[in-house]
Parts: C-alpha cells; structure tokens; sequence
C-alpha cells in the first residue's frame, strides 16, 4: 500500500452475499467492454485490411514513427492519476476537484512538449514529414487525455456500458475520412486523420455523458486540495512509469527500425506487429479496465482477490494462446489473403511477434494487478527491466539483423517479463501463477499439431484462403481439446460459472 494515504477497504464480514453484486457488477461490465472492444476490432479489422491494401508501407511507417514522439512525449498517463482517482475511497468534491485539475493540466503539459520537440527532431535529421505528422498526433492524443479524465470519472463507478457505446459508435464512424483521403492519394494523413477524428468523438461522447450526470459530480463544490494532490501523485507516479514502461516496450522497437532502416522497413514491420497483437487488443479492455477495479476493491480481502486472479489468469491464457498460435501457424498464407502478396515481406516478422503477443496479455494483467493493490512501483520496476532489455538488446540486433532483430528483441524481452511477473505474482495470489501450467501445455500441443498440418502436401494443394482457415482452425482446434482433456471438470466448471455470471438479470 502506498505509505501515509488511505485505501479502498473491504469489511472484515463481507459475506458471499456481499461477493454476488459485485461479482456480476464487474462480468457484467467486463462483458459491456469486452463486446465493444471486439465490435471495435472486427470493424478495424475490416476497414484496415482496405487500408492497408489502399496505402504503401511508407505510409504506416511515417505513421509509426510519429505515433512514437506524440505517444512517449504524451504527460498525463505518466502520472496515472486515473488509477490513483480509481484506487482512492472517496468521490467527494475534493477529490473530483483535485483530480480533474492536475489531470487536464498534465494533458496541455503533453501537448506543449510535443510542440517544443518538433525543431528539435528535425535538426536530427528526421524528415519534415514525420515531424508535421508527429504535431497532429500530439493534438490528437491531448484530446484523446482529456476524454481519459472523463472517463476516469464514469469507470470509478463501473459505468462501462456509456463509456463502450461511446467507442463503439465513434470508431466506424472515424474511418469515414480515413477511407476518403486513403483513395485520394493522402497517405499517411489518411491515418492521422482516423485518429483525430476518432478523439474528437469520444470527447464529445463523454462530455455530453457528464452534462448529464452534472449534478451528481457537484458533490459538496468542487475544490483543490494539495494534500490530496501530492498522494494522488505519489500513487499515480509509479502507475505512470509502468505506463510509460509499456508504451517503450510497444514503440520502442518502432524508433529503432524506422531510424535506422527506414519507413518502408517499419511499414512492414509495423503491419506484422499490429496483426500479432489480436491476442493483446482483444483482452486489453477486460484487463486494464475491470480487472483494475475489480481487484482494487478485492485488494483487502485476500480469499476473494486469489479466487478473482486465478480466474483472470486462465481466462486470459485460455483465450490469448490459441489466438496467437492460430495466427503463428497461418503467418504467410493469412497475409496474403488480407493485405496482398507485397506484405509478403512481413510473415517472418509475424510469426516471430505472435508468440511474443500470447504471453504479453499475462504481464499486463500483472501490471495492472500490483496497480490496484497498492504497489504501483513494482510494476514500473518489471516494466523498466523489460525496457532495458528491449533497448540493449534491440539497438545491436537490428543494426545486424534488421527487422527480425526487433522481433528477437521483443521476444527476449517478453520472456523476461513472464518470468519476473511468475515470480512476484504468489506474493499477492499464491496460486495465480500455477493456473498457466495447463494452458501451456496445450499450447505446446497446439503449435505442433499445427505445424504437422501446416506442410502436409493437401493443405500444401490448397487455395489461400482455405490453407488460413485450416490451419489456425487446427491451431484452435487442438489447443481447446488438450485443455479439455488435461482438466475436463475445471474447465467445464469456470466456462458454466463466467456465463452464469453473464446471464444474471440482477446483482
């Protein structure tokens, strides 16, 4: 816990009673942001796969590179004071006044370094173009932290279901322009513009929800408090250098292969890492957003919050393992049938990044864990070491390697993440880390099966799209097979437990 400030605090008699409400409140919400992340995805999906076939590699590379500066240059999610709002008790008018304010603060603070940067990047040598795309983005993510502040306010009080409308209807509609500058030749601004189209609607979206809730959020006059502030800030501070640890570990590959072998390089690299990331977006929002909260208000009660980890750690493996396998055994052939045969370059790259993408959802999961019981700071330290190893081992491997030595970086620095977060995850759940025993042989299992099948001459003779189909459907297939046979009765038990939590009408 964070020295000298208050916790949210479970009554030593809560009962199983008391466990039911929230446990449906948190599915219930869990299933609101699962079902928009996924109507997010698969609208994405489709319109990048027109996208992608529409734009040259230069262009998403020019994107990456900027969407780096804007990104790490960004100052309110290295406070994360979003998280400490979240894990502090109280919602009076103290509070809200004192969050609000240093919270938007920090979001104008973001968007003068950005602004500050730009001569500064082009007397380095990077070119003007990826420096005016930088600027825009850098507006763009200003707007996309005021709309985090909102949202801050609404999710503290598990108001998921506004929040997922708002981004379920705001994404299809941000690709409209895209799309429209995409077949006018406009590049790497058809990009740019998906982005600031799609903040611009979600601040919108969540503004009009607060007008709406304003006399609830009038608790008691909003006023700052400096006291709070500073606790705010020591909590938030540890939250946002494992933010800041993550954006590294996610963009930092980007500005190594774009400065040192180009934009049309990190084009194609850019593309294999956003196909291998499926397993990461599709638990992202069930993780960072009710798992936070759930385990922050399980944070005292050690009973439940083991029972809510060891649940969050299958469900995560169980789903995130098969989805990355069925994207390694299909690499080729799936980039073919989506993007063209030009992104052909991008399949050793892809299935280097989807074994590293299956594991990744368990280390934020973790991160997110230690945020909500109280040890920001240990996230931020697992997270530094993984940077550290990305950034001294990266830098040689693409000097020499290229491309394929930023997927070896990235895996190396998975795979010490995973192990250092299996390490201090049974000081807060002791069985948690034993729940991936089962999904990692299955997956073993899988990813031979898989491969078996892959260069079997029939599937060999086969059209493009029916190769994709039968081998990550094998890749699937087999995983959830190998994880029926090994525990029939656990699993059939936690799938009958998480849909009778969906189902419930009540809490």
């Amino acid at each position: 816990m964070v020295s000298g400030g208050p916790t949210a605090r479970v009554a030593p008699s809560a009962t199983i009673e008391q466990e039911a409400p929230l446990a449906y409140r948190a599915v219930r919400g869990g299933i609101w942001v699962t079902l928009s992340t996924w109507w997010v995805i698969g609208f994405g999906f489709a319109v990048n796969i027109v996208l992608t076939r529409l734009l040259a590699p230069e262009a998403f590379g020019v994107f990456s590179l900027a969407m780096f500066f804007a990104q790490v240059l960004r100052v309110q999610p290295r406070l994360g004071l979003g998280y400490a709002y979240g894990q502090y008790p109280c919602s009076d008018g103290q509070t809200l006044g004192t969050f609000v304010t240093i919270d938007l603060g920090a979001a104008a603070a973001g968007l003068a370094l950005v602004a500050a940067a730009a001569p500064v990047l082009l007397s380095v040598g990077y070119d003007a173009l990826t420096v005016r795309a930088a600027l825009l983005l850098g507006a763009s993510v200003a707007v996309e932290s005021v709309t985090a502040t909102g949202i801050a306010l609404l999710e503290k009080e598990l108001r998921f279901g506004q929040v997922s409308v708002i981004q379920a209807v705001g994404f299809p509609l941000s690709y409209a322009p895209a799309v429209w500058l995409a077949l006018r030749g406009g590049g790497v601004w058809s990009l740019v513009a998906q982005n600031t189209t799609y903040s611009v609607l979600c601040l919108i979206g969540v503004t009009a929800v607060l007008v709406a809730a304003r006399s609830r959020l009038r608790r008691d006059g909003w006023r700052f408090s400096g006291g709070l502030a500073r606790h705010l800030l020591r909590f938030g501070a540890g939250v946002g250098l494992g933010l800041l640890g993550v954006t590294l570990l996610t963009q930092l590959d980007n500005l190594l292969v774009g400065s040192l072998m180009g934009v049309a390089v990190l084009g194609y690299y850019d593309r294999a890492y956003r196909t291998a990331q499926w397993p990461g977006t599709l638990l992202n929002g069930l993780i960072a957003r009710t798992g936070f909260y759930t385990y922050a208000r399980l944070q005292d009660d050690a009973a439940r919050l083991d029972r809510a980890l060891r649940m969050m750690v299958w469900l995560i493996a169980a789903l995130a393992l098969p989805v990355a396998l069925a994207v390694f055994a299909a690499a080729p052939d799936l980039l073919v049938l989506l993007y063209g045969e030009r992104w052909l370059p991008s399949a050793p790259y892809l299935r280097l990044l989807a074994l590293a993408a299956g594991v990744r959802p368990l280390v934020d999961n973790a991160n997110t864990l230690f945020a909500a019981v109280g040890k920001p700071w240990l996230a931020a330290r697992l997270n530094g070491i993984q940077v550290g190893v990305l950034a001294l081992a990266g830098l040689p491997l693409v000097w020499r390697f290229g491309a394929v030595g930023a997927c070896l970086a990235v895996t190396l620095a998975a795979s010490v993440g995973l192990f250092l977060v299996l390490r201090h995850l049974s000081a807060v759940a002791p069985g948690a880390a034993g729940e991936l025993t089962v999904p990692a042989l299955a997956a073993a299992v899988a990813l031979v099966g898989a491969l078996a099948v892959g260069v079997a001459p029939q599937v060999v003779a086969l059209g493009v799209a029916l190769r994709v189909g039968l081998k990550a459907g094998c890749a699937v297939a087999l995983f959830a097979l190998a994880l029926v046979a090994a525990r029939p009765r656990q699993t059939r038990e936690r799938l009958a437990y998480v849909w009778r939590l969906a189902r419930a009408e009540r809490g």
